[in-house]
């Protein structure tokens, strides 16, 4: 978690989230133009609507997929309720790194430039909405608490 030395460079820029891929969760059937949740019992991956306290609705799906033989969670494309703000971070490594299993979570400020998913003393940044590969600079697309 060190502070930076020199200017940063930024190869994704900030900007709005309408559609995007997601997990679909393992399990699960998802419709098109059905309703896209997510869990707040079990985070990191989208699931349709159903009958449950837990559920948030974030938007509809755009494709139909049959995750329900599925051991593991597949790609599926949603459209949001509403753009959401993204703005692009670095992980830190190691201990408190973000990873897709983080997405919808909450993520804390490390140092002028990286996140963590440490709450520990760190004040919170806002929830995560992509993550691009490991690696890539700039991988962790959050929406802003302010």
């Amino acid at each position: 978690m060190a502070a930076l030395t020199a200017a940063r460079v930024i190869l994704v820029p900030n900007g709005t989230l309408k559609k995007a891929t997601f997990p679909l969760a393992a399990g699960v059937k998802a419709w098109q133009n059905g309703m896209a949740c997510v869990d707040s019992a079990n985070v990191g991956a989208v699931y349709p609507a159903t009958v449950s306290t837990t559920l948030l609705a974030i938007g509809k799906f755009l494709d139909s997929v049959d995750n329900s033989a599925g051991g593991t969670t597949v790609p599926i494309g949603v459209e949001l309720t509403r753009e959401r703000l993204v703005e692009y971070w670095d992980s830190v490594t190691g201990a408190g790194a973000i990873t897709i299993s983080n997405l919808f979570q909450d993520v804390y400020i490390a140092s002028d430039h990286e996140l963590t998913t440490v709450s520990t003393g760190a004040s919170k940044y806002g929830k995560v909405w992509t993550i691009a590969a490991q690696g890539y600079p700039a991988s962790v697309g959050v929406e802003p608490l302010y």
